[in-house]
């Protein structure tokens, strides 16, 4: 029967295959890092970078512009004496604007699911200055887009890549929830 209708035989093979395997494609992979810079490297691993001049700072063209980017370690290791693991990378994309805002959150939304809007309440804190930043997740919280108030007024941008570690904690104190 089947040899008489191959594209019956292979409709109903991809009809399976989508059923066993679409649901799958519903949770995202796990993030490594952004570009060169693995979690997990070491200090001098990171050093060692061709972007990297220390292990605190690598710059890296972005979006048509230079940008400076941090790595952030944590012992991986209850041994003291063991080295510190890259864990977060964070990128600073200079000082806010609600178009560099909107673009950015456009290019992760393009790239990542959503896992934590911004709140009203906590937009409200920000703009009353009771708090000084305001942070949207993406990808399960390894990827953060957020809004810092800094010294004197000034707002800055960064995206930050972080390990599964990090962004478990920051789910944690961020439970999603539709916005009101």
């Amino acid at each position: 029967m089947f040899a008489t209708h191959p594209s019956r035989n292979s409709i109903i093979r991809w009809i399976f295959i989508g059923l066993v395997f679409l649901p799958s494609l519903a949770y995202s992979e796990v993030i490594q890092g952004f570009r060169d810079l693995k979690f997990g490297m070491t200090e001098q691993d990171v050093q060692a970078l061709e972007h990297c001049t220390t292990s605190s700072e690598c710059l890296y063209e972005l979006a048509g512009k230079n940008r400076y980017l941090q790595p952030g370690y944590s012992l991986q290791t209850i041994n003291a004496h063991a080295p510190q693991k890259l864990s977060k990378i964070s990128i600073d994309m200079g000082r806010f604007t609600n178009e560099l805002y909107e673009e950015l959150q456009i290019r992760l939304q393009d790239q990542y699911q959503v896992t934590y809007d911004l709140q009203n309440s906590e937009i409200e804190a920000f703009q009353n200055e009771q708090s000084s930043k305001l942070t949207s997740a993406f990808e399960n919280g390894q990827v953060l887009l957020q809004v810092s108030r800094r010294k004197f007024g000034v707002v800055l941008l960064s995206v930050i890549y972080q390990n599964t570690d990090l962004a478990d904690k920051f789910l944690k104190n961020h439970p999603t929830s539709p916005k009101p």
